[in-house]
């Protein structure tokens, strides 16, 4: 993920309604995983057919409002709300305690 995506626990996932959750494009995704099972496919038209399908399961599964109704990410935004939603998240989280861990052998700086 970029950008502090799910998998990196921030706070929060905002996600504007362009946005792509995804770790890969639908055709790069369905050409790494099903590339021998599409090649095994004689027939162009059919091969076609088949990545086509492909692509299409794998779009629907990293749909925005999906991924929002499955807790990925905590809300869609419009750009226009964007800076008053940043606004008003990061004063909540700006008396948040964080625990960090103890540096058991700091690098003093040079």
């Amino acid at each position: 993920y970029a950008m502090a995506g799910p998998a990196f626990d921030p706070d929060c996932c905002l996600a504007l309604p362009s946005a792509k959750i995804a770790v890969m494009g639908p055709s790069a995704a369905v050409n790494a995983v099903f590339f021998n099972q599409l090649e095994a496919i004689g027939d162009q038209s059919a091969r076609a057919d088949k990545r086509s399908e492909l692509m299409a399961e794998y779009a629907e599964g990293v749909d925005l409002l999906h991924l929002a109704s499955e807790l990925v990410i905590d809300a869609v935004v419009q750009p226009e709300d964007l800076r008053e939603e940043l606004v008003r998240r990061f004063a909540r989280y700006a008396g948040r305690l964080r625990a960090l861990p103890q540096k058991r052998n700091a690098i003093p700086p040079a």
